[in-house]
């Protein structure tokens, strides 16, 4: 959600944190704001509601001087959207400036005690009672080691916070990890602290992330404490192998445009898994007596089609549950269990809570992530990665697409028919290009047919939750009511919206559901309602084709089809496809 970054070194803070805050736009926000150290030893703050660009023009971010600071977009919980809830927030003696991403969940109880003792609160966000927390131990315990403060103060704050510290008087940034990640950069005479390690890349690829209850402190050096025990830790320093180019849009209008055509080429490398940690999945999957699949929004579409496939494919039962309703489904969780966690960001709130919940009950945990040290990948007994670099937009597509190729891999590999899987795979793969080559028509086609206010998918077996993610991405970011059912569930209710001019998409692959499939078109057909058919096959009953090459997993390919039709609906309607509204890449609260 929130997006933190933090500077130290021997530029100016001020353009580093613009610049990387604007890399951060994608997680969603509705505010902005940064603080630095100026020369007369004084913390400055420019901050206020709208984008970075907006509220730039209003505050100038760039007139701030100082080599140390701290910056925010901010995702609104607690407070609305005004200026007076941005980030940073002050100490009453100007002292420290703090950021937070996260809930305190005990923020009233504190700030009714912090206001009895005096201090003074500019916002109505819970973040700002933190500040005021550390200003006030500082206070009765004089200039006792912030270290031992802050981890104090953990422990009588509740929730989940992460936050960035910013000490005017010993020149310190003090990072703190609970429950939202947080990732230290190592450059060369700077240091840099932030939510995303894309958001300084282009500085550094030498990062260091931070466990749960540790504290960075980030001087000259840095130094890396448990707050639970008060000792300094040694981490490991990992190096990032994505590339700027990889993170920026490289002429393409937008991050998700770019994204849905770089599937071409990272599908092949999501196929392309370390023989040793894709068997040792394979076996983990092979022997277990119950998995769950979980996952949430676009994850959990994968989770839904893996279930098919598994079923299809391996003839195992393998159940995917929502995220956020893991705990409806906990009691049936036991040591035999194995719960299969699938998330992009790998730092999910509600799949977390999951694991943590599931792990209680000493079941196993693997996952398919696709960042390298995000906190479901540490979480699990082992894991997978997509391989598909950093994805910037918020509407997932390349590593939804990687997802499912890589399940689909995973299901053959249990019914131990891996070679034939891989050969049905890549040539997926190896079509996807013409996909990418219709885009135009494709255009054309949501330009003039697709956008109305309304829209049905249908699909059934494996081409149902493909429908399903169809209708979420149309939603989501074209912000058109999209329904998304099995074929056969039609005459149970949507029918009765069926009239002339409703238009409805139909996935029609070649395989065991298409003779299903041409009933259902013919049901919505009597009743005036207009078809696009996605299929190897045009047949007479679709008034609009969008055809897709003959494959034995024709339904995957399906999937390019529908993003590049939410994408294009998206823009035609003015919208902008990177940052839909009220909605975040990474959803780090429940």
């Amino acid at each position: 959600m929130c997006g933190i970054i933090g500077y130290i070194g021997k530029k100016r803070a001020a353009p580093i944190l613009f610049d990387s805050l604007k890399k951060l736009e994608y997680r969603g926000y509705d505010s902005v704001g940064i603080a630095s150290i100026n020369g007369d030893a004084e913390i400055e703050i420019k901050k206020g509601a709208g984008r970075i660009e907006a509220v730039n023009e209003r505050m100038n971010f760039l007139s701030v001087n100082g080599s140390i600071g701290i910056g925010h977009t901010r995702w609104a919980t607690h407070g609305g959207v005004e200026d007076k809830n941005a980030h940073p927030f002050l100490s009453c003696n100007g002292r420290f400036a703090l950021v937070h991403n996260g809930i305190l969940e005990n923020y009233l109880e504190l700030k009714e005690d912090l206001v009895k003792k005096g201090h003074t609160f500019t916002s109505d966000t819970d973040t700002e009672i933190l500040v005021h927390l550390v200003e006030e131990e500082v206070k009765n315990n004089g200039e006792k080691d912030l270290v031992k403060i802050i981890s104090d103060l953990t422990k009588i704050a509740k929730g989940a916070y992460t936050f960035l510290l910013l000490d005017a008087k010993d020149h310190i940034i003090y990072a703190f990890r609970k429950d939202s990640p947080i990732i230290i950069g190592i450059g060369e005479d700077e240091l840099f602290a932030s939510s995303d390690i894309t958001s300084f890349l282009e500085h550094t690829n030498k990062v260091i992330i931070l466990e749960n209850n540790q504290l960075a402190v980030l001087k000259e050096k840095y130094t890396i404490y448990d707050t639970q025990t008060g000792k300094e830790v040694k981490q490991k320093i990992t190096t990032i192998d994505w590339t700027t180019e990889q993170a920026s849009k490289t002429g393409f209008p937008h991050f998700m445009l770019k994204e849905i055509f770089e599937e071409v080429e990272i599908s092949k490398h999501s196929l392309e898994q370390d023989s040793l940690k894709l068997n040792g999945m394979i076996e983990v999957l092979s022997k277990a007596k119950k998995v769950f699949f979980l996952g949430s929004g676009t994850s959990f579409r994968a989770c839904l089609l893996a279930s098919i496939y598994f079923a299809k494919i391996a003839k195992k039962h393998f159940m995917p549950i929502l995220g956020s309703e893991y705990k409806t489904y906990q009691n049936l969780v036991d040591k035999d269990t194995v719960i299969f966690a699938i998330s992009q960001s790998g730092e999910t709130a509600d799949v977390l809570q999951g694991i943590t919940l599931a792990k209680a009950k000493g079941a196993r945990v693997v996952s398919l992530i696709n960042v390298i040290g995000s906190t479901i990948m540490r979480e699990s007994d082992q894991y997978l990665t997509l391989n598909s670099g950093p994805e910037i937009a918020v509407a997932s597509t390349k590593a939804f697409i990687s997802q499912v190729l890589i399940l689909t891999l995973l299901a053959f590999g249990v019914a131990d028919r891996l070679k034939e899987g891989r050969e049905h795979l890549y040539e997926v793969v190896r079509k996807l290009e013409s996909i990418m080559n219709q885009s135009d028509s494709i255009a054309m086609l949501s330009k003039d047919v697709l956008n109305k206010n309304d829209l049905y998918l249908i699909g059934r077996g494996v081409s149902f939750p493909i429908a399903m993610e169809g209708e979420l991405k149309i939603k989501e970011i074209a912000y058109i009511h999209a329904d998304a059912l099995a074929g056969g569930e039609l005459k149970h209710h949507t029918l009765a919206l069926i009239e002339p001019g409703v238009t409805c998409i139909a996935l029609v692959p070649n395989d065991d559901t298409k003779d299903d499939m041409i009933n259902n078109i013919m049901q919505i057909k009597a009743r005036g309602g207009e078809i696009i058919g996605i299929s190897s096959e045009h047949l007479e009953l679709f008034d609009h084709y969008i055809p897709i090459p003959k494959v034995h997993l024709e339904p995957l390919l399906m999937i390019p089809v529908l993003q590049l039709i939410s994408y294009y609906l998206s823009v035609i309607r003015g919208n902008d496809p990177d940052f839909p509204r009220n909605l975040a890449k990474s959803v780090t609260v429940l």
